[in-house]
């Protein structure tokens, strides 16, 4: 997942960093420097994201 696709997702979702975070259990800085490019994302990490999303991680794969 990128971080723009994350942003797209999240955005979307209405869901603000905060939320995210805390829905995921990771924190907002960590939501933003993935949102960034800044921090690479762990697939454990890109699930729990996906789960709190409410996407299916295959989706998060797809570029437009």
């Amino acid at each position: 997942m990128t971080g723009s696709k994350l942003r797209e997702i999240r955005a979307l979702r209405g869901i603000t960093q905060a939320d995210l975070a805390a829905k995921a259990g990771i924190s907002q800085t960590a939501i933003a420097e993935f949102e960034k490019d800044k921090r690479d994302l762990r697939t454990s990490t890109v699930a729990k994201l996906c789960s709190a999303l409410g996407v299916k991680v295959t989706y998060t794969l797809d570029s437009p």
